[in-house]
């Protein structure tokens, strides 16, 4: 699809600029929102922090322990600083923030890589070497975010720089070419795509940054040109792991991470090519993947989450606002405006945000208007993934059928999520802060990865497997029921003659849950839950929000407490979740209203 249009390079001028250089001041002098009160205030902090060491002991530590946060939360900490005091300098120019912006670019110049040690290999899903190699660069997530950063940074402040001495924006010139801009004109990486290789939203996050270093800095216009087409390819490569319908595998969050810098990705090309890639914009499968963020919301700040995504992936920012705009949608951007005005009012800066250009179209586009009339949301499926959602006035519910090879995959095929007026039910727990183990070998040793810790049947001591043949049969998807065969999801050893589960949605009735088994091993639903059930019989409460019949034979209920000790877990659920097992023989029905 993008190949197509690599002929309309020839019509590339090379000018981009995100926001004009902080030496207009006719331009940043009117910029005076709440945003940009919020970003002086903490800018003022920054000044007088200390700039985290990165000393190679702390790089060490995740060959050494598994551990990733150490390195990392001073890593991006010095890019969180550096985009805070770029945006708050052209905003109100004092020289105590530019020596201090001095200080932060020259750091991490001097940083030998910009790769994460989790990163740091030169294969796909190889062991990561303990130290990286210096004049061997390689272009992970984070290096090819750190160089957008910095191009920004020259983008915006060459002028103030120079004043100082020319020799920083050298610096940066010839770290950029370095690091990113030779190696990737020069060597194969991953996740540039090559065949029939599968790809993720690295693909489209690197090659974002990488066009944004780019076209934001002074490079060879043939060294342009040769860059633009090897983005074309790669967002080629990464389309192609996409069905029609645009759903994202990933969830959410990575949605952010790979719809989003599809599109900042187009939008630069768009822009360099006096608007030659407006046709791009209205592809109907373009189109389809910017709609999927409203889609996978389920009620208030949560959303239907599966692999590695959180159920609260955070409010819009404006790029999803940017995007609807961009493909005509304005459902989407209906959305993106009510999601945005959920962000606390001391978190519109994104002070989280490591990515400068993120924070600078916050700073430039967002207004304080009331959000646009929101639409209601339908019911919607996605073939491609085997993502089914059905809603009501009260109730929001989510199957993700389809098979277990994901991207960050979870053992997950056939599990249900469900909401009622804001409160979630039945939950999929997310993940785990990442570690070595997250994306090793190991993987589904970690519980929250496993099918006995998602709303699913299995069948002790077996459990659903990953890998592609390991995947559901959809024997109906329509509105308002779901059936499917699960007997493939788990290993041949289980025995399974036959595993069905429908799922039926009556508008403003309930929800029934059907479960089939023919087999020789003794099934056992588990149900996760955010709030303690209460069990009496065959019937379960969910507090006063809701309440669960149970039919079957011989049917055991029991419920496990499980104390939330992570920290990324934490940010989303209670100290202590539960885990509800109804054993049963060979039918179970659950109406829940």
């Amino acid at each position: 699809m993008t190949r197509e249009y690599i002929p309309l390079l020839s019509h590339m001028n090379g000018v981009y600029r995100t926001a004009p250089p902080a030496t207009d001041r006719t331009f940043w002098d009117t910029l005076t929102s709440p945003v940009s009160s919020l970003i002086i205030k903490r800018a003022e902090k920054v000044v007088a922090q200390a700039i985290p060491a990165l000393p190679a002991s702390l790089y060490l530590s995740f060959s050494r322990t598994g551990n990733r946060t150490a390195f990392e939360e001073c890593y991006f900490t010095r890019r969180r600083m550096l985009g805070t005091l770029t945006l708050a300098y052209c905003l109100k120019p004092e020289a105590v923030i530019l020596d201090k912006i001095i200080d932060l670019v020259w750091a991490i110049v001097e940083e030998t890589s910009w790769c994460l040690p989790a990163h740091n290999s030169y294969i796909r899903d190889a062991e990561q070497l303990p130290l990286p190699i210096k004049n061997h660069p390689i272009i992970d997530l984070f290096s090819a975010e750190t160089a957008s950063t910095l191009a920004q940074v020259y983008s915006l402040l060459k002028p103030d720089l120079d004043a100082t001495t020319p020799i920083i924006s050298e610096r940066i010139e010839r770290e950029l070419e370095r690091r990113i801009l030779t190696p990737y004109l020069t060597t194969h990486f991953w996740w540039m795509g090559r065949g029939d290789e599968p790809m993720n939203n690295w693909t489209a996050w690197c090659t974002q940054n990488v066009l944004l270093t780019t076209f934001l800095t002074p490079v060879d216009k043939e060294d342009q040109q040769h860059i633009a087409e090897k983005a074309l390819c790669s967002l080629d490569c990464f389309l192609k792991d996409y069905g029609e319908d645009g759903c994202c595998s990933e969830g959410a969050q990575y949605y952010r991470h790979a719809a989003l810098c599809l599109y900042l990705s187009i939008d630069i090309l768009n822009r360099v090519t006096d608007f030659q890639f407006e046709g791009l914009l209205r592809e109907p499968k373009i189109r389809n993947m910017a709609s999927f963020i409203r889609h996978i919301h389920a009620q208030g700040p949560y959303y239907f989450n599966f692999s590695d995504c959180s159920a609260l992936a955070g409010p819009c920012s404006v790029r999803e606002y940017l995007f609807a705009q961009a493909v005509q949608d304005p459902t989407l951007a209906s959305f993106a405006k009510h999601s945005a005005h959920l962000r606390k009012k001391q978190e519109r800066d994104l002070p989280q945000e490591i990515n400068l250009t993120y924070r600078l179209l916050e700073l430039l586009e967002i207004t304080e208007e009331d959000p646009l009339p929101l639409l209601k949301e339908e019911d919607h499926y996605y073939p491609s993934v085997g993502i089914w959602i059905s809603r009501d006035q009260h109730l929001a519910l989510a199957v993700k059928a389809g098979g277990n090879d994901d991207s960050h995959n979870h053992n997950d095929t056939g599990s249900v999520t469900l909401y009622k007026n804001g409160i979630p039910i039945l939950i999929d727990i997310g993940v785990e802060q990442y570690t070595k183990q997250t994306f090793s070998q190991d993987r589904y040793s970690i519980w929250t990865m496993r099918s006995t810790y998602h709303n699913v049947t299995n069948f002790p001591p077996y459990e659903q497997h990953a890998r592609k043949e390991y995947r559901c049969t959809i024997e109906e998807a329509a509105t308002g029921r779901i059936g499917m065969e699960l007997a493939r999801c788990y290993p041949e050893e289980a025995g399974l003659g036959s595993y069905r589960r429908t799922v039926t949605h009556e508008k403003n009735s309930g929800i029934t849950i059907s479960e089939q088994v023919k087999g020789k091993t003794a099934p056992v639903l588990t149900l996760m839950c955010a709030m303690q059930p209460t069990i009496e019989g065959k019937t379960i409460h969910f507090g006063d929000t809701a309440i669960m019949q149970c039919n079957a034979e011989d049917l055991e209920i029991t419920c496990e407490s499980i104390t939330v000790e992570d920290k990324r877990l934490r940010t989303v659920w209670p100290k202590v979740i539960y885990r509800l097992l109804l054993g049963y023989t060979k039918e179970l029905s659950l109406h829940i209203e």
